[in-house]
């Protein structure tokens, strides 16, 4: 008989079920139906394909929708974000954040607004996020691909700025090219953070790595190495987003810490 594969870890169900208010004990294993989501997160497949081993899908599914809605999953990701940044000797908050997008194509039952980036000849979704120093995210936010960067990015920093758990340590943002422009005045205006442009050299001729800039395009690396977010399946935001947070948990706890 085999054993079956573990995709979460008892650190990262501990902050998960420090975050549950359960005023019953349910039919099936909440770790179960947890293990259930950062399977369908880590494989990309369909709900109703998931193994036996884990209660009914439909169960695990209404978990997964209850718990993106009411946000457990969100703040999981961020109290073991700043778990992972205390051991590797940082401050829970971050001062120096890193921004820019990456666009994903869409398959045909996909709910949200899609867009064509020209420019990488997609027809989907941007991810817009901002990253620390070690590559982990602090905010994202999706959005049709066909919406400039310098637009979009109003869309992570307005979540950033109302959002529960921003960061208060964090003013200086790294970007590239795509964000200059009347951008950098309204994050300095209204967020109180400074924008820094990361350009080219002019000695640069072919593709060369650029400071701070790698952090983030290892970070959207790392997100494809998960199935379920080489496509875009995803009917709403909420789910869309709620992948991006599960799979940084399973790294942050894994591979990085």
């Amino acid at each position: 008989m085999t054993k079956k594969t573990t995709f979460s870890t008892d650190f990262q169900w501990q902050i998960i079920e420090s975050l549950l208010n359960v005023k019953r004990k349910p039919k099936w294993e909440l770790r179960n139906i947890w293990e259930g989501i950062c399977y369908v997160t880590r494989t990309g497949c369909q709900w109703r394909l998931l193994p036996s081993d884990y209660p009914p899908w439909q169960t695990v599914y209404w978990y997964f929708r209850r718990w993106s809605m009411d946000g457990t999953i969100e703040i999981a990701h961020q109290e073991i974000r700043k778990s992972v940044r205390t051991d590797q000797g940082k401050k829970e908050s971050a001062s120096m954040g890193i921004i820019d997008s990456c666009s994903v194509r869409m398959n045909a039952t996909s709910g949200m607004q899609r867009g064509i980036d020209g420019n990488k000849k997609i027809k989907g979704l941007k991810r817009h996020m901002i990253v620390d120093s070690l590559g982990l995210v602090i905010d994202v936010v999706v959005h049709a691909a066909n919406i400039h960067d310098s637009k979009g990015a109003t869309q992570v920093l307005e979540k950033l700025s109302g959002s529960k758990y921003d960061e208060p340590n964090l003013k200086q943002i790294f970007a590239d090219a795509g964000y200059r422009g009347k951008l950098i005045k309204w994050v300095k205006e209204k967020l109180k953070m400074n924008v820094t442009i990361v350009k080219r050299t002019d000695k640069t001729i072919k593709w060369a790595v650029q400071p701070k800039r790698w952090i983030i395009e290892r970070t959207f690396a790392w997100l494809l190495n998960f199935r379920r977010l080489v496509i875009n399946y995803e009917r709403t935001t909420e789910s869309a987003i709620s992948y991006i947070y599960l799979a940084m948990m399973c790294l942050m706890v894994k591979n990085i810490n």
